[in-house]
């Protein structure tokens, strides 16, 4: 017992494995070998016993922080925080789910932004994947394994932050799956049941103590109301309920997808007043009453005072609020009466909402971009890129009896961004995709508002050249329709018009041409046999090009022709005779009459015949 005596002491003061090895071999004479294994059992045993401690700890901690912690911000980073301690991991975060996205919304050891605000369809990678809730989901080397569905962008995304071993563990609330807690590592490391274990706990208790403290705040908040409805008067009691009304309406708009025209009839009914939403730049995007004008003469001063100080301001017979974010100012809220002290705060608050839905919305349409340039993209390249985004509803519109076009659009060098957004808007409804693609606007538009998107095109002015290919039904003939709409652009652009739509089917041979010149513009053009009309024309003020347009593409038939250009058939005959003293008594011979009709096809684009 006098060597096994100072072991036994050292194994249970839980002395680091080398120093209790060395001891081991040190007393190596006095123990046998049976003594030795039971010892290191032990000590491995009670260290075992001390990281389950340690871990126990933890949890109790997080439930207290959750308990007595209002931010629910904290409490995540909070958790995050000590699962990377406790598991020695590169980096750890949790993800939140939406209805076909998780999210990664809070994270600790995350070096790069895009890794920070990463966003994954579900089911895809080891995050997508940990998001359904099927399993737990771990890999040793994310980006080579071939296990997991991958999306080029995303693994760009894991690739920059040198990410290579995840482990994912799926956090339920309700036998419902609202995420994941995972950490992750820059090398690549196989996690042992015993890391497994730490995060499952942790996930299984972190769920459970973040629905305690959502109740908790509940509970607190119904509380709080009680009281102040027992204490108050009255009065006070009718002020409440206005407020809650308040709250009501502007949770509406909110939970409404963000809809400003429910927020202000909502604040109109409650205050009794008209009103007006402006956006940053003082353009209204709402009015209860257009006719009170309310956004015009505007008291400078009051808005300054209004957006320095945060507080609403009044000016004469109008109320101001701003909108913000940080310094940034979204937008203003115009109240078209000057309203009594008590309702300023009320004021403030639909502000504080306004601010809220227009970060929305913009948050919504930066997603909404996102996913066409991702939809476009996979569509375009075609092949298994489509099983990338084949879960978007749109996608799944494209079916025999519901064509879709493939568009094209050139805006030269305007500002594409307000173009796609209002295209979008006005087509959102007809499950249109928008999204830039290359060096043009692309735009996958139902065969059925083709027309109501041609009227968009044509309010955006003489800027805009677009080119349209013929309805597909078919994902796999995507590329090819995207391929004929580009044709059809080269042509435009090669023909140097503007504010002209041309179509990839009927364009032909036309457009091959017009894309050769358009990679290698020292091609000679086609054009040039027709430059002694054009002259012509042009000092004469005659129509011998378009008479000769006519004449090949009603298959050299005079009567045919003259109806085209509604004139007598003699007048076509007399212009047929100034051509031929133009271009050469041989302009009909077969040989040129072809390269002739070849280029008034591609004149044609260029021209209000291109449709004939």
């Amino acid at each position: 017992m006098g060597a096994m005596e100072p072991l036994l002491r050292a194994v249970m003061a839980e002395e680091d494995p080398a120093r209790l090895e060395g001891a081991i071999a040190a007393a190596r004479g006095s123990l046998d070998e049976a003594d030795a294994r039971t010892l290191r059992a032990l000590q491995q045993r009670l260290a075992q016993g001390a990281r389950r401690e340690e871990l126990l700890r933890t949890v109790s901690s997080i439930a207290v922080d959750v308990t007595t912690r209002r931010d629910v911000v904290g409490v995540l980073h909070e958790i995050v925080r000590r699962t990377r301690l406790l598991t020695g991991a590169d980096m750890a975060y949790i993800a939140l789910n939406t209805a076909d996205t998780t999210f990664i919304r809070e994270s600790d050891g995350v070096r790069t932004e895009e890794y920070r605000t990463l966003r994954m369809p579900i089911g895809y990678g080891v995050l997508g994947r940990a998001a359904t809730g099927r399993a737990i989901v771990t890999t040793a080397d994310y980006l080579e394994d071939a296990a997991l569905s991958h999306i080029e962008e995303i693994d760009d995304i894991v690739r920059g932050e040198g990410v290579r071993s995840i482990l994912a563990v799926p956090m339920t609330l309700r036998e419902q799956v609202h995420g994941a807690l995972l950490i992750a590592d820059r090398t690549s490391r196989e996690y042992p049941p015993e890391t497994v274990d730490i995060v499952d706990t942790l996930s299984r208790h972190a769920s459970v103590a973040l629905d305690n403290a959502r109740r908790f705040e509940e509970v607190t908040g119904a509380l709080a109301s009680l009281s102040a409805q027992q204490d108050e008067d009255e009065e006070r009691m009718v002020e409440l309920h206005e407020i809650l009304d308040l709250d009501a309406g502007l949770l509406e708009a909110l939970l409404d997808g963000g809809d400003l025209e429910v927020l202000a009839r909502r604040v109109h009914e409650l205050l009794g007043a008209d009103l007006a939403l402006l956006d940053a730049g003082g353009v209204p995007m709402v009015e209860t009453d257009p006719g009170a004008r309310l956004a015009v003469g505007l008291d400078g001063e009051a808005l300054r005072a209004a957006r320095g100080t945060g507080k609403p301001a009044v000016s004469g017979g109008t109320t101001l609020a701003c909108a913000s974010s940080g310094r940034e100012h979204l937008g203003t809220l115009v109240v078209g009466r000057a309203l009594a002290p008590r309702l300023l705060p009320r004021v403030q608050r639909v502000a504080v909402f306004f601010g809220i839905l227009l970060l929305l919305g913009r948050a919504q349409q930066d997603d909404r971009r996102r996913r066409d340039r991702a939809v476009i993209d996979a569509l375009v390249r075609g092949g298994r890129e489509v099983d990338t985004v084949r879960g978007d509803a749109r996608v799944r519109a494209v079916r025999p009896g519901t064509g879709v076009r493939m568009v094209a659009i050139d805006v030269f060098d305007a500002d594409v961004g307000p173009l796609a957004d209002r295209l979008r808007a006005g087509t959102a409804h007809d499950g249109a995709v928008v999204a830039l693609h290359g060096d043009h606007l692309c735009v996958l538009v139902p065969d059925a508002a083709a027309d109501a998107l041609s009227a968009l095109l044509d309010v955006a002015g003489s800027g805009v050249n677009a080119g349209w290919s013929s309805p597909v039904e078919d994902l796999a003939r995507i590329p090819a329709a995207h391929r004929s709409a580009e044709l059809a652009l080269r042509s435009l652009a090669v023909l140097g018009v503007r504010g002209r739509s041309a179509d990839g089917e009927r364009i032909g041979m036309v457009g091959l041409m017009a894309e050769a010149i358009h990679r290698d513009p020292t091609l000679p053009s086609p054009l040039l046999v027709l430059r002694p009309l054009e002259d012509y024309d042009r000092e004469h003020g005659t129509e011998l090009t378009r008479s000769a347009w006519a004449f090949a593409e009603s298959g050299r038939h005079v009567p045919r022709a003259a109806q085209m250009l509604h004139v007598h058939p003699n007048t076509v005959r007399q212009r047929l005779e100034r051509i031929a003293g133009l271009l050469g008594e041989d302009w009909r011979a077969p040989a040129r009459f072809l390269d002739l009709h070849f280029a008034l096809r591609m004149w044609s684009l260029g021209r209000e015949e291109a449709g004939g």
